[in-house]
């Protein structure tokens, strides 16, 4: 093939998607916000909440996952820890999600529409599940031992109208933090395939499983219901699209196909 031939191809198809950029974060963008306008559904149902906190610590004991505690109490023995799982927590989480997904818009195009698909999934279950089950982080329960650390540590307020109004205090289940971080991760290792992204891969989606943990803002059944979640979409996104886009079997040999 022609080498300037593919040179203007090239150069055209990055024009292409340089022009279909703006569109495409728009509308991630206004995805973000519907998610953090369910703080205003959640807000009323404060007993729910809690109710449905202690429900999930019963489970968690019931199961022998109930470790919290003796997470946070190994962090908080080394205050640099703490305040790099704050960091973590509190910088990495959307960050990490838009540098993966401008990666693979201008770098690996042709997973685009697969990956935004598994996104948008991860992102409707879990305003569905938001708002259908509120749920009290850990920080809230300080009289049975839970630390708030961005609070200790940052001087957090919560109720600062900057943070308020883009804030929902019971999303926890699933944990979107974890349920990111490891979409990224697989979509890095699986889109990559060398071995610095098998380590970006797991050791981001590691470190935010400790730190929403650690930080006291999730439970472990809110990780692990996040990590089913991207999974589980990585899974069945795909083959439902693909499944979209097979042609359909003409079952009519006696009427010709039609020539478009």
């Amino acid at each position: 093939m022609n080498p300037e031939r593919v040179a203007v191809q090239v150069q055209a198809a990055t024009v292409s998607r340089l022009r279909a950029a703006p569109f495409e974060f728009g509308l991630m963008a206004s995805l973000f916000v519907l998610y953090y306008i369910t703080r205003g559904i959640a807000a009323g149902r404060a007993y729910d909440a809690f109710a449905n906190a202690f429900e999930v610590m019963h489970l968690e004991q019931k199961l022998g996952l109930f470790r919290e505690l003796w997470v946070q109490s190994w962090v908080l023995a080394a205050p640099a820890l703490v305040r790099f799982l704050n960091f973590v927590y509190a910088y990495t989480h959307l960050t990490c999600v838009i540098l993966f997904g401008t990666w693979v818009f201008l770098r690996h195009h042709y997973y685009y529409r697969e990956v935004r698909a598994i996104f948008l999934a991860m992102l409707g279950v879990g305003l569905l599940s938001y708002t259908l089950f509120p749920l009290a982080p850990p920080r809230f329960f300080g009289w049975r031992g839970f630390v708030d650390t961005l609070a200790l540590y940052h001087g957090m307020n919560y109720d600062h109208p900057g943070i308020a109004t883009l804030y929902n205090p019971f999303a926890a289940m699933p944990s979107l933090h974890a349920a990111f971080a490891l979409f990224s991760g697989i979509g890095v290792i699986w889109i990559g395939r060398r071995w610095f992204h098998w380590i970006l891969g797991i050791t981001h989606p590691t470190l935010m499983a400790l730190a929403v943990v650690g930080t006291g803002n999730h439970y472990v059944l809110d990780v692990i219901a996040g990590f089913g979640l991207a999974a589980a979409c990585w899974i069945v996104v795909p083959r439902l699209l693909r499944r979209r886009q097979e042609p359909a079997l003409d079952v009519s040999p006696m009427i010709p196909a039609s020539r478009w």
